[in-house]
């Protein structure tokens, strides 16, 4: 601002220094001005903030939106899962339940078709060795009758059915055959694991004084398998007489008994042509 030139020998300002009301004046227009801007610089801070807050909320409900979906089909996928999986583990249960009753029919069928197996086995090697024996004209005996069972040197037949003991020792006669002969605990045990728990007559008589064997194998020297106490020749059956024939008992054991009974019986042949 250029001097005022009131005189020569000085130089003062044309303007005045401002007074103090003024100076209050100018200080509010700052603050004022500053408070506006800090205002309007808050104002804009609020507004990005908030606009990235509804940014990161709008986000977060997308997200879980997303979430609740990927959760719901999850749910969905591993439920479809289990009834699949449930589906299969029934499919297998079927299958394994068919396979194991077919196995228990072919085992069923297996053991009712090996029995007939070796019974047709032995039925051939019989029927060749009766070949053999009328190509002989029946000079070798060296294989069991059909339906007989063959036991070390013996042939036995087991009888379906009841007669008395004289009547089972013609039967077997005529087959060329005598009542069982007993002679060892060998062929007890063979015996009575046929004899199905039943009373069979064996060759043992004392209708004609001591205990005698059909085939004369001498009985005192001889096996033995008597039930206690037997035989005891008991009179008290009000059949007539004493017992004086022998059978096996349900459990193996012998038992002298009246000849009438009609009990099952055991043919016995021997391989070697003699009875």
């Amino acid at each position: 601002m250029p001097p005022c030139l009131s005189s020569p020998a000085t130089l003062t300002p044309c303007l005045k220094p401002p007074d103090e009301e003024d100076g209050r004046f100018c200080s509010g227009s700052y603050l004022y001005l500053f408070s506006l801007g800090l205002s309007l610089l808050l104002f804009v801070i609020i507004c990005v903030i908030g606009s990235q807050i509804s940014k990161l909320r709008w986000d977060l409900m997308t997200l879980r939106t997303m979430s609740l979906n990927f959760t719901s089909n999850m749910t969905d996928e591993i439920k479809a899962l289990k009834i699949e999986a449930q589906s299969l583990k029934d499919k297998v249960t079927t299958l394994e339940n068919k396979l194991d009753t077919q196995m228990q029919e072919l085992k069923a069928d297996y053991s009712s078709m090996f029995p007939a197996v070796q019974q047709l086995v032995k039925d051939l090697k019989s029927l060749s060795c009766h070949m053999a024996a009328l190509k002989s004209n029946g000079s070798q005996n060296t294989c069991c009758p059909i339906n007989w069972m063959e036991h070390e040197d013996s042939c036995y037949w087991f009888s379906r059915s009841g007669k008395s003991w004289h009547e089972a020792q013609k039967y077997c006669q005529l087959k060329n055959a005598q009542l069982v002969v007993v002679t060892s605990q060998e062929e007890q045990d063979f015996i009575q694991s046929h004899t199905s728990s039943m009373n069979h007559w064996i060759g043992l008589t004392d209708e004609n004084g001591p205990w005698t064997w059909v085939d004369g194998t001498d009985y005192q020297t001889g096996f033995k398998n008597w039930r206690p106490e037997q035989p005891d020749n008991w009179y008290g059956h009000g059949l007539g007489g004493g017992e004086d024939c022998a059978h096996f008992t349900d459990n193996g054991r012998w038992n002298d008994d009246v000849c009438q009974r009609p009990y099952r019986w055991v043919c016995e042949t021997k391989l070697n042509g003699t009875s």
